[in-house]
């Protein structure tokens, strides 16, 4: 059968019973799939033109393209509402002054010719000549060993030798002592990053970043999981991950051959589906990965298309849930250093968090689920154009901010944080986030307090709404994240943090000030609320660059003590109070509790 795309153009053939959503992934067009195919976030709603089909009817004349199966040439329209835009990626994070010490050596080296009275083998002319300079080497790959004569007498015995830790891998002729590269990537749920690094210099070269492939089946790993279940799944998510890590490769512009080592960090079940493990262990009690300590691997075992030599090396992690991602931001933070207890907070489609300092650190994850991601939530959406990004509500006047100042078609994690502290500080909705009913509010507030979808909402845009399920969201969100801040705190026996440090796209992009309005992160004075960037890319650049801070992440993998909130009695208890804006008990939020005293709680 034949599928048009309009208003693409794209045409593809499939087979009968194919989905729209599975056609659109042929045809290139990506489409936005929160649940990961299961029919329940609605946001790949398409409209069936021509064509018979079976299941998937929405409201309005449309279809949910992952529950619609085609069942004769069809043409399909999607409308721009439900397309996969390209997210504003963040790339940057705090960057710390490391010594460079990596762990790919070059040497150049200009060796005796062999004679009749100096008949050493050609191995050990380049072994001896390294013992000399005080090198001790480990293994000798056969690859080595392999091309080295013909490499010896191509270049009139003058040769650059490579080594990764102390093993012999490789041999280039003449000197090629100038072209040494790394690259660091950062696997997130939602986006990729990578880093490309000088590793004579330690300098960042360039940098690419994409939205990770695996967005099409599903929003969070539990989805993946999902998805991962059968062995093709399994292998259709690898090979999605390593398409996208390979295209930055082709970005980044440097010749393939000259890159040596590849770091990586991401969250557990990312590490799993990038090395072609199955992640199903992480979803079933006790939640427990399939490895923790460092991996080192051939890039040419997995299809990285970097010199064939090259090593690939996976951070440790620290938990099922608590992935290398997190390790790069302790690495990053030097969270471990110091006597003050610092909170770092990494929110993005999962939620880490580790306190402490250099005597003890303890870290949990957050199921927060996806709303700061845009899901769940009637117009969210990721941060792309058009998207609010920023609320003010002053004396019954509403101010929005878009990306790109575009027409407003949705809003971001940050912008629905603002409009609901906005709303709280306004008395629009109440400390236990309800909409107000109130006659002096709909005065004030005309047609903007509204209804849609049968629950009360409040217009922030043309077509752009808070509903009050959209608020619900938003409270189990920050609960989740409060109660197990709160829960670290306690375990640790310490009531204030001297400071706060926000990592992640969402992290960095995060109101402060509403943020703690809402009871999201603890009521500490501004200045010590810091944004740290992509903190777990930063600490990946650095454990490319120095042997010395991969030893640390293998400590701090070991070091770090996990907290299992689910099996906490007394979770339930913190979460439930951290629902309320800011929380239940003011106490805790003095400052906040001088902005909004104002207001009357209901």
């Amino acid at each position: 059968m034949e599928i048009a795309f309009q208003p693409d153009g794209k045409r593809v053939q499939v087979d009968k019973g194919t989905t729209i959503m599975e056609a659109a992934v042929i045809a290139g067009i990506p489409l936005e799939t929160v649940c990961g195919g299961k029919g329940i976030c609605g946001k790949c709603k398409v409209k069936l033109i021509k064509g018979d089909s079976l299941g998937g009817a929405a409201k309005g004349g449309l279809v949910l393209a992952c529950q619609t199966k085609i069942i004769s040439d069809a043409v399909i329209e999607v409308p721009a509402g439900t397309r996969l835009l390209e997210q504003k990626i963040l790339v940057g994070g705090v960057e710390k002054k490391i010594p460079l010490n990596p762990n790919v050596h070059k040497v150049y080296l200009k060796l005796a010719k062999p004679s009749l009275s100096d008949q050493k083998s050609d191995l050990s002319r380049v072994t001896c000549a390294l013992e000399r300079k005080g090198i001790v080497l480990g293994n000798v790959s056969l690859d080595f060993i392999r091309q080295l004569p013909i490499k010896l007498r191509n270049s009139d015995f003058k040769v650059t030798v490579i080594l990764i830790g102390n093993d012999l891998v490789g041999v280039e002729e003449g000197d090629t002592t100038d072209k040494k590269y790394g690259i660091s990537f950062d696997i997130g749920t939602t986006t990729v990053v990578g880093y490309l690094v000088d590793l004579n210099t330690g300098k960042e070269v360039a940098v690419a970043s994409r939205m990770n492939p695996q967005v099409v089946y599903g929003d969070d790993v539990v989805s993946r999981i999902d998805f991962a279940k059968t062995d093709e799944g399994l292998m259709e998510l690898n090979d999605k991950i390593i398409q996208a890590v390979n295209e930055i490769i082709d970005e980044v512009s440097v010749c393939i051959e000259n890159i040596y080592e590849v770091s990586i960090v991401g969250n557990t079940c990312m590490l799993h589906l990038f090395l072609n493990i199955t992640p199903t262990s992480l979803a079933l009690s006790p939640y427990v990965s399939v490895l923790k300590d460092p991996v080192n691997i051939k890039a040419s075992e997995l299809g990285i298309k970097v010199n064939k030599k090259a090593n690939i090396h996976v951070l440790p992690t620290i938990a099922g849930f608590v992935g290398a991602d997190t390790i790069g931001v302790l690495l990053a933070s030097q969270l471990y250093e110091g006597d003050d207890i610092r909170l770092a907070i990494d929110i993005g489609t999962n939620v880490e968090i580790a306190l402490g300092s250099k005597e003890k650190i303890i870290a949990c994850s957050a199921a927060a689920g996806p709303a700061f991601e845009g899901a769940n939530i009637r117009h969210g959406m990721r941060a792309a154009s058009g998207a609010i990004y920023r609320v003010v509500i002053s004396d019954g006047v509403v101010y929005g901010k878009t990306i790109d100042n575009d027409t407003a078609r949705g809003i971001t994690g940050s912008g629905l944080v603002d409009a609901v502290a906005e709303m709280l500080k306004n008395r629009i909705i109440s400390n236990s986030g309800k909409i107000s009913d109130d006659p002096e509010m709909h005065t004030l507030y005309g047609d903007r307090l509204t209804h849609e979808g049968g629950e009360a909402a409040f217009l922030l845009a043309r077509g752009v709404t808070v509903t009050q399920g959209d608020i619900r969201e938003l409270q189990l969100a920050k609960g989740a994240i409060y109660a197990g801040i709160n829960i670290l705190m306690k375990d640790l026996g310490i009531c204030d943090i001297k400071e706060i440090l926000l990592a992640g796209a969402f992290g960095t992009s995060l109101p402060k000030e509403n943020a703690q309005v809402i009871g999201l992160i603890p009521d500490i004075p501004l200045d010590r609320v810091k944004d740290i960037g992509n903190a777990a890319g930063a600490g990946s650049k650095m454990a490319l660059i120095s042997k010395n801070e991969r030893l640390k992440a293998e400590l701090l993998s070991k070091k770090v003590e996990y907290v299992e909130l689910s099996g906490r009695k007394d979770f339930q208890d913190e979460f439930m109070d951290a629902m309320f804006f800011p929380h239940s008990n003011l106490d805790y939020f003095p400052h906040v509790a001088k902005l909004i005293q104002p207001t009357s709680f209901r």
